[in-house]
């Protein structure tokens, strides 16, 4: 069974990560990114994640309600090929999945192509990002 990307909150260090495999084995070398921003408790206006792979860069970028920085890029010089489902709120342990999101997700979009700007910013406000701008 292959690697998987996966997008967490870690609760002890206040910070959304993203983890990327190098290439498809298990076991192999993870790029890691992250953003720092508290959890709102489930009080707040929740949190809106992006990640943008581009492929012509060879990099990930993890955007935090519209925002990212040097932190929350890395660099995957042998690119990235995704194969199977987009799997949302779950990551896979070992053989099987599991760590199961504790929270909601409100809204799912997925682009191909890797979105810049002012559309990575507008996402989740009900419209639609330009893909061909």
């Amino acid at each position: 069974m292959g690697t998987k990307a996966c997008a967490t909150y870690d609760p002890s260090e206040h910070v959304w990560q993203l983890i990327m495999p190098e290439e498809g084995e298990a076991g192999a070398a993870e790029t890691a990114v992250s953003q720092i921003e508290s959890a709102d408790g489930g009080e707040g206006q929740g949190h809106r994640l992006a990640v943008v792979y581009d492929d012509a860069t060879d990099t990930v970028k993890l955007f935090l309600d519209g925002r990212t920085d040097a932190r929350a890029t890395g660099t995957l010089p042998n690119g990235w090929h995704s194969s199977g489902a987009l799997r949302i709120g779950r990551g896979q342990v070992g053989d099987g999945w599991g760590e199961y999101l504790h929270g909601d997700i409100d809204e799912v979009q997925a682009y191909a192509g890797a979105l810049k700007g002012d559309a990575i910013s507008a996402l989740g406000w009900g419209t639609d990002p330009c893909v061909e701008c």
